[in-house]
């Protein structure tokens, strides 16, 4: 059985009017179900100084990427380290994306 999972978001000006939208769908089928999904934190969120902390229960490898609300990737690195830099990411919201010893997380991401 497939599922989807459908997450919409709509960013509002002072005048309540759109701004701009994102849709994220997520297909989960037997193979990724549940077990496969990485348990991490980052912080801080929001960002400070452009420094984030990546926690994580395994010392491997990470891979990481980083979109924008667009679906853009703006950002993409293999390390080791928990710290990472943000110097490159403008101010926004972003999807953070780690993949580590074949499962995968994802969580918001505030750039002030």
């Amino acid at each position: 059985m497939i599922r989807t999972i459908v997450v919409f978001f709509i960013f509002l000006s002072a005048l309540d009017s759109p701004i701009y939208s994102f849709n994220a769908f997520l297909k989960i089928s037997p193979q990724n179900t549940q077990s496969d999904s990485l348990q991490f934190s980052i912080f801080p969120n929001p960002v400070k100084d452009k420094i984030l902390n990546i926690e994580s229960t395994s010392n491997s490898i990470k891979h990481i990427e980083i979109y924008n609300v667009l679906g853009e990737k703006k950002m993409e690195i293999d390390t080791y380290e928990n710290i990472i830099f943000l110097e490159k990411l403008n101010t926004g919201i972003y999807m953070f994306l780690l993949k580590q010893e074949g499962q995968k997380g994802l969580k918001r991401l505030v750039v002030p």
